[in-house]
């Protein structure tokens, strides 16, 4: 078997051939080349093996990419995004509860309104007593004492309409018989009388009460505050009282006070041999015993 060595200079130029071709075609056989043996002359005793590609049809075609035109040039769609809206959740119905539950009784009745509530009568009852105390100095004592003249001829009703405010339409007042107030010394008690300008009584038009609660408890204390006008010898001015009052069924006890000056209603201080001298202020103490209906 004869073997025909292929020359030097020979491959080198069917190897540029090859790849001038591959550069100008749009495609690019990735099959390797096979080997034909062509056979020159039947008589030749020499045979000449040369590479000759073999056109058969790629499983895979590359192409080449397009030239990019300049960006002047490419005429471009502009693209319009649409946003979806998001899908609305289901709302669900809410309760309609209101936010405040409406309180009840024991007994799951609606609450009191004041539309329900009924006017309430409080009457002072025998036992309620009416008192003074004065700080004085005596004569005979090394120190001060305080002269305390009280009585229990007393009387007075407090009317309270369905708000619980004073009554506008009744009068509201209590009534002190002043001549029958005693105290522990008989000349200070007929000065008061005969010429301290206290007249034959004290009365008193409630106008205002605060403190209390409404409708008032069937037991419990309040800390209370009563206004009203009060009248001695003609002379009237506005005095307020404050005192601790307590409730127990229909029954209100407790201790209202206020203090008053001589000038404020034009009285007159005692003048005796053995008083040396009288404070400018009065205590004034209302001890109530009282009904409500």
């Amino acid at each position: 078997m004869n073997t025909v060595k292929l020359i030097g200079p020979a491959c080198i130029i069917l190897a540029l051939l090859f790849g001038l071709a591959g550069c100008s075609s749009d495609r690019v056989d990735e099959t390797p080349a096979e080997a034909k043996t062509i056979e020159t002359d039947s008589a030749s005793s020499k045979q000449i093996t040369t590479l000759v590609p073999v056109n058969k049809e790629p499983s895979e075609v590359k192409k080449t990419a397009p030239v990019t035109a300049p960006d002047s040039l490419v005429k471009t769609t502009p693209l319009t995004a649409t946003i979806l809206p998001n899908a609305m959740p289901a709302i669900k119905p809410t309760s309609t509860k209101p936010l405040f539950p409406t309180a009840t009784s024991s007994q799951g009745a609606a609450p009191t309104t004041t539309a329900d509530l009924a006017a309430v009568l409080i009457s002072l009852q025998p036992g309620s007593v009416a008192r003074y105390e004065i700080g004085e100095q005596f004569a005979r004592l090394p120190t001060p004492i305080t002269a305390v003249g009280e009585t229990s001829a007393i009387n007075g009703k407090v009317y309270f309409d369905p708000s619980g405010n004073i009554s506008e339409s009744d009068a509201s007042i209590i009534v002190v018989d002043v001549e029958s107030l005693t105290s522990d010394e008989n000349k200070r008690d007929n000065w008061v009388r005969r010429n301290g300008g206290i007249g034959s009584e004290i009365s008193i038009i409630l106008t205002k009460v605060s403190g209390h609660t409404w409708p008032l408890p069937d037991s419990g204390k309040m800390e209370v505050t009563i206004e009203g006008e009060m009248t001695i010898s003609d002379i009237t001015n506005p005095v307020t009282w404050n005192g601790l009052l307590g409730i127990e069924g229909s029954d209100i006890t407790g201790s209202i006070t206020t203090i008053i000056t001589w000038d404020q209603f034009s009285l007159s201080k005692p003048r005796l041999p053995f008083i040396i001298s009288v404070d400018d202020e009065i205590m004034l103490e209302l001890e109530v015993i009282a009904t409500k209906k």
